[in-house]
């Protein structure tokens, strides 16, 4: 990993009674109010966003970001409210999806650690 700095964006989506239900989901915010758990699923333009990443490329050497500024408002597909009684009902299958993507995460750092050394080495 690159020591790079972080850059961090405060996500907002619509009023899903006034959004338009988009195909794809790309942001999940996850939510908890007293007993409530809330997930919202939101499209974020991705080339929008690359574009804030660029331009706060350099302004991170010249001022300190402004969180206003890098705020991104995306398409809310859904939001979905349930009780967390019922949530903490899916903690095993929560985690066991988790280690999988780790698992197959990791494979694929390997091998890309692997091209890289057997590409430097010979």
């Amino acid at each position: 990993m690159s020591n790079s700095p972080k850059v961090m964006f405060q996500i907002r989506g619509q009023d899903p009674l006034q959004a338009d239900p988009a195909l794809y989901s790309n942001f999940v915010a996850i939510s908890r109010v007293g007993t409530d758990v809330q997930f919202e699923f939101v499209f974020l333009d991705l080339n929008y966003v690359a574009h804030l990443i660029e331009s706060n490329k350099t302004k991170l050497k010249t001022s300190d970001p402004d969180p206003e500024q890098d705020l991104v408002t995306g398409k809310t597909v859904a939001k979905i409210v349930m009780p967390a009684a019922s949530f903490i009902q899916i903690k095993e299958h929560v985690e066991k999806l988790f280690a999988a993507i780790e698992e197959i995460l990791a494979k694929k750092q390997e091998g890309i650690d692997e091209r890289r050394t057997g590409s430097t080495s010979g």
